[in-house]
């Protein structure tokens, strides 16, 4: 049996709190200051780990690390082995059900927590202790108040409640933290029936949904024949996270709404949010993509290029590696998401605070690229394009082999309501305008086919809008 967490000290955050003092002083901490703070936290981590978890015991001893006399962040980096989700699924399968991670008393879990298992290799399984419930409401309050959400604002949340997901339980703890008024309505109701509860609620202050389904809201308001900001004139945020998405999107999407489009970065292994858009939004003053701001003091990021597993330059895309600085129960420590990003120095990122940043918009995953013809094919890419359309409502692709052992590429999409009556000359020049355009981001040529609306899915949170129907192993 592990020991208990307060056996061995972990600097905690004071108080699972948001508020305009606290964020002035880590805005205000130069970049030595802050990687003082993180190296002061991870030293106390890995002390901590070292007495109650076997799993990192095992690799500190493995790399012949003494917890308590790593000199700096970089010697971290350079000596403290990678994990992934192999390892954590291995690890749990040796010691059901959390594994030798777990770093406090089985007795002292609240609450479980799994990944989703979209990657189809499993789910890991995360032990939290009442002080990490605590942290997860605090990583969802953080990314909100710094988007301007205030006690007594009344806020939607249309992610699905409760469950086995981090996204299920941190947003109700991340509400009530801030004092919001909150109506839980993801997973619970139709997308019809969220729209005519948000009426009869009237006064709706922010929404938090995922990018895709802020698209399905979106597009059934228009089908009914509301106007998002006539609906909904008091809204002033609309937040989004999981998935990437086109400027083109985001601009019609903060016309349509007449509010302000924020955006964070989270995961399980983050335990909430890791960083988010801060005033500005997802677009930079410039009119490009913004950023979203790492929030360094509670979590350790790095990015590296997936191959090297060396540091990427500024502006650059590698893969998020993660480390915990403050969760006790199941802490991730050099944890390799198998996410990419473009990250942005803090030198670069000119928020004027020294905190690293990563693109807003970009996100996807590697697991998901497609190798099709010799090319790198990311749906996100796909979805840049096709959504660079206001005349798509929804689209779906498949990759599949044919009779004659080709691969071939086919993209269904469905017109809005709008276009409907659009001649039969103008929508195939519509239709090849878009067929150009994945072309162009991709290199890659598709066959397009048009279909109605009912014939695509309805996507409630995140969208897996692409199958591989090829067979194992057959790559061109």
């Amino acid at each position: 049996m592990t020991a208990p967490a307060n056996k061995v000290g972990i600097e905690r955050t004071a108080s699972p709190f948001v508020d305009s003092v606290r964020l002035a002083r880590l805005a205000s901490l130069s970049r030595a200051e802050l990687e003082a703070l993180q190296l002061r936290k991870l030293l106390q981590q890995l002390t901590r780990l070292n007495s109650t978890s076997s799993y990192y015991r095992a690799r500190m001893q493995q790399a012949g690390i003494d917890p308590t006399k790593l000199a700096s962040l970089d010697e971290f980096r350079a000596r403290f082995p990678l994990s992934n989700k192999a390892d954590f699924l291995a690890d749990q399968t040796s010691q059901p059900p959390f594994g030798g991670r777990l770093g406090i008393a089985r007795e002292e879990v609240a609450l479980v927590n799994m990944t989703g298992g979209t990657s189809g290799q499993g789910q890991e399984i995360y032990g939290r202790s009442q002080h990490d419930v605590h942290m997860q409401g605090y990583l969802h309050a953080l990314p909100w108040f710094l988007a301007g959400l205030r006690p007594g604002d009344i806020a939607v949340n249309c992610v699905p409640a409760g469950g086995l997901t981090t996204g299920g339980w941190g947003p109700g703890e991340g509400l009530r933290i801030i004092g919001a008024t909150a109506f839980h309505i993801g997973g619970a109701l139709s997308t019809d029936a969220k729209i005519d509860l948000m009426q009869r609620i009237g006064e709706v202050h922010f929404i938090y949904a995922s990018t895709n389904y802020l698209h399905t809201l979106t597009e059934a308001m228009l089908r009914r024949g509301l106007e998002p900001k006539r609906a909904f004139p008091m809204l002033r945020t609309l937040f989004i996270a999981a998935e990437g998405y086109p400027l083109e999107w985001a601009t019609r999407i903060e016309a349509l709404w007449g509010c302000r489009l924020q955006e964070g970065y989270g995961s399980t292994q983050c335990a909430g949010f890791g960083a988010s858009t801060c005033a500005d939004g997802v677009f930079s003053p410039s009119g490009g993509r913004g950023l979203m701001h790492m929030f360094e003091w509670e979590t350790l990021f790095e990015v590296v290029h997936p191959e090297t597993l060396e540091p990427v330059a500024s502006g650059e895309t590698g893969e998020m590696v993660v480390t915990n600085l403050s969760i006790e129960g199941s802490p991730v420590i050099r944890f390799r998401t198998g996410d990419a990003a473009r990250f942005m120095s803090w030198r670069d990122a000119g928020s004027g605070r020294a905190w690293n940043a990563i693109e807003c918009g970009t996100i996807g995953r590697f697991d998901d690229m497609l190798k099709i013809r010799g090319n790198n094919v990311w749906p996100s890419a796909i979805d840049a394009a096709v959504f660079s359309f206001g005349e798509i409502a929804e689209y779906a692709g498949r990759v599949y082999t044919s009779s004659d052992g080709k691969t071939e590429i086919e993209v269904r999409v469905a017109f809005t309501d709008a276009v409907a009556g659009l001649d039969d000359g103008t929508r195939a020049r519509l239709v090849e305008r878009v067929r150009t355009t994945i072309k162009e981001r991709t290199n890659v040529w598709m066959t397009l086919v048009v279909c109605d609306r009912s014939e695509l899915p309805e996507f409630n949170y995140k969208a897996r809008r692409w199958k591989d129907e090829r067979q194992q192993g057959y790559r061109l």
